[in-house]
């Protein structure tokens, strides 16, 4: 079975498209969606129902629950607080009632088996939205916070917009990188397609390049509240 698993879109539709039909073109038999689908992007909206269309099933990131909830004072940098809040109030204008719920009623995790093999998938870590799990994290750290949770053997996150498979033992930690900010200077999006052969899996980290210019174009046109940081990122794939 060949899976898609994406995650980190930030309402960049743009960027979406492009991983979509690059999906498509790899025949994927189902496509998972890790979370951040909406806030920090000009295309909230969009992003929604297009995930909403073509995902098998969905899972929540702390993006996600920041527009249901508001950003919270010690969640993220004082000196950007104002400005995260403000693009937190343009993400959820543009959505509806019923987007947000949606978004609310998201699970934290995902277990499946695929052709024989368990895997699991979360945001951050299983438990929490929030923390950020490194490529370089210590051994003992993955085994307690993120294998414990779950006896598979690959487990999948998004959240930290790096791409990277990792083997500790018999297990697999995969990230899938971003659609929609990559970090990692490639201004291209991020996705993963997984081929479960029973005894193996077969990981594909594939980049997708897209029309930057015009995901930069629609945060002028929307007037997001952030435009210079944002296609700062956009352009350099750098926090």
């Amino acid at each position: 079975m060949r899976v898609a698993f994406i995650s980190d879109i930030h309402g960049n539709a743009v960027a979406l498209r492009a991983v979509l039909d690059d999906i498509r073109s790899t025949g994927c038999d189902k496509v998972y969606v890790l979370g951040d689908i909406c806030y920090r992007g000009p295309d909230p909206k969009a992003c929604l129902e297009m995930v909403q269309d073509a995902a098998f099933d969905v899972l929540k990131g702390n993006a996600d629950e920041w527009v249901v909830t508001g950003i919270q004072p010690g969640q993220v940098p004082e000196d950007r607080f104002v400005m995260m809040s403000a693009e937190r109030q343009f993400t959820v204008s543009e959505l509806t009632t019923g987007d947000i719920e949606y978004l609310d009623r998201l699970p934290m995790t995902l277990c499946d088996r695929s052709d024989g093999i368990e895997w699991f998938a979360f945001h951050a870590t299983p438990h929490d939205l929030f923390p950020v799990l490194e490529e370089t994290a210590d051994e003992q750290a993955v085994k307690r916070e993120v294998f414990a949770a779950h006896d598979a053997n690959v487990f999948l996150y998004g959240h930290i917009h790096l791409p990277y498979v990792r083997q500790i033992g018999e297990r697999t930690l995969l990230n899938l990188g971003s659609v929609g900010l990559p970090f990692d200077g490639v201004p291209q999006a991020s996705y993963a397609v997984v081929d479960f052969h029973r005894a193996r899996v077969d990981i594909n980290l594939r980049r997708v390049p897209y029309d930057v210019d015009a995901a930069v174009r629609r945060l002028q046109e929307v007037d997001y509240p952030n435009v210079p940081y944002l296609t700062r990122l956009l352009r350099e794939a750098r926090p």
